[in-house]
């Protein structure tokens, strides 16, 4: 019998209580003994659930968890980062498996919980903290052992993909998509983390150090998410033959790395251009693989579980090395040296906008107090430093894809 910790019971976690109870039997005759969920950490032990669990098998307390001796592997789904850090801090100590879909604990403290596992000859796996429901990270950790990837950039947050595809397909305004996006559960009732790209920088975050093998911290990355384009933006850069996607990428430069998160304007036509809805699609480029691509569903119940439990397979089976997949490298940060061409829209038009001429290379509105223009080559450092003088003008920032 393998006995399962499981902290948090929302829509993830049911999700794996779920697919325990429909394909317990199946996976008993595959793995030669029966997993079984013992307790769940809750809030709230009387609370309403779509889905029946015995008043016995929930806890208040998380030490009822940690300190069972009876308890392999302890699933974290709670969202939370410090008391999930501790909690699973103390789980390692205690020589039990991790595995967790929480991408804001794995960025935070990803090296400490790497190493701490490897001391401890047990396993780390957190395969849906990045892309949900899509095996990404697996197969990343196989491509590092042979490979040189050298870059790696994808679409990594549901919500802004659906609302950018809303308001591309059908010319909605922003505010008005992100409204629907929170009736329909794809975004919070505070969408900050998402709309501002926080959760796709940390997403990139633990992608990026495992493919490049340095430590690039969520300080490392520049940060920038969709909250400031306008439908104004989308439909100028539609008439260019473009589509607007917020863009998560890492990317090794000479004796050092680049990495970022951006809205940036694709060729209709592109890869990326053609990933819609709530999907995530991530491409790496591996020196002898060539470039591989990974697509599917970014987040949602069962694609998310279904990562949770083939990590748990992994732990029961030992299929994964608990080694730290982490390496030694050094690289330098290259930011600064970003450069490339940008569309750049600027609201309440007056002669500030001088410090800009230089950098407009093709006007595309210049009327009542809009001011949108496409640039040559330009640092995208000297831009934002641009930007930082216009005295809270509203503006937005789009990379255009060379």
């Amino acid at each position: 019998m393998i006995n399962i910790g499981l902290l948090g019971f929302g829509t993830v976690g049911q999700g794996v209580y779920r697919i325990l109870q429909e394909k317990g039997e199946d996976l008993k005759a595959l793995l030669g003994t029966e997993i079984e969920i013992k307790s769940i950490l809750v809030r709230d032990l009387y609370k309403e659930r779509g889905t029946e669990v015995p008043l016995s098998k929930l806890t208040l307390n998380p030490e009822d968890i940690v300190s069972d001796e009876n308890i392999d592997i302890i699933v974290e789904v709670t969202g939370d980062v410090e008391l999930s850090y501790r909690i699973i801090s103390r789980a390692f100590d205690r020589g039990k498996h991790v595995v967790t879909a929480n991408k804001a604990v794995v960025s935070a403290y990803f090296e400490e919980l790497s190493h701490l596992a490897e001391e401890n000859g047990v396993s780390f796996l957190y395969e849906a903290s990045v892309a949900g429901g899509i095996p990404v990270l697996k197969p990343l950790k196989d491509q590092i052992r042979l490979n040189r990837i050298t870059r790696i950039q994808g679409i990594l947050n549901g919500t802004c993909n659906y609302i950018l595809t809303r308001m591309t397909d059908e010319g909605l305004a922003y505010d008005d998509v992100l409204k629907e996006a929170q009736k329909l559960g794809y975004a919070e009732a505070d969408p900050s983390s998402d709309v501002e790209g926080i959760d796709t920088m940390r997403k990139l975050r633990i992608m990026s150090t495992l493919a490049l093998g340095s430590s690039i911290t969520e300080d490392d990355i520049i940060c920038d998410g969709i909250d400031k384009i306008s439908d104004l933006d989308i439909e100028l850069l539609k008439g260019k033959g473009m589509k607007v996607k917020l863009i998560a990428e890492a990317r090794e430069v000479e004796d050092g790395y680049q990495a970022l998160v951006q809205p940036k304007a694709l060729p209709v036509g592109s890869y990326f251009a053609g990933v819609n809805g709530a999907d995530n699609s991530i491409s790496m480029d591996g020196s002898y693989s060539g470039t591989l691509g990974f697509q599917g569903p970014g987040a949602g119940m069962y694609p998310t579980a279904n990562a949770i439990l083939t990590d748990v397979i992994d732990c029961i089976l030992g299929t994964q090395k608990k080694m730290s997949p982490l390496r030694g490298r050094k690289l330098e940060n290259r930011n600064e040296d970003i450069t490339g061409r940008y569309y750049l829209r600027i609201s309440g038009y007056d002669s500030s906008f001088d410090n800009f001429s230089e950098y407009a290379q093709e006007v595309l509105l210049e009327e009542d107090g809009e001011f949108a223009f496409m640039t040559g080559d330009v640092k995208l450092y000297q831009l934002l430093q641009g930007l930082a003088e216009l005295e809270d003008k509203p503006f937005s920032l789009i990379a255009i894809e060379q």
